[in-house]
């Protein structure tokens, strides 16, 4: 039931967005909102069927110290 719920969310946000970019003929921010959802729905996809999920918190930090030393 979770997952339905989750797949009903994502398509919702989809169906509102991107006819909105369509129409502007916006393909680099379209590009974009489907990157972003393809990864906030994996994630959530993961987290809903229980797999532990890393935080997402090392990996910035790792790549903020590896650009400011």
């Amino acid at each position: 039931m979770k997952v339905f719920i989750l797949i009903l969310t994502f398509s919702g946000i989809a169906f509102i967005q991107v006819p909105v970019l369509i129409k502007k003929r916006q393909w680099g921010e379209l590009t974009v909102i489907f990157i972003l959802l393809a990864i906030g729905f994996t994630l959530s996809l993961l987290q809903t069927i229980g797999v532990k999920v890393p935080d997402p918190n090392k990996g910035i930090e790792f790549l903020i110290k590896q650009i400011h030393p």
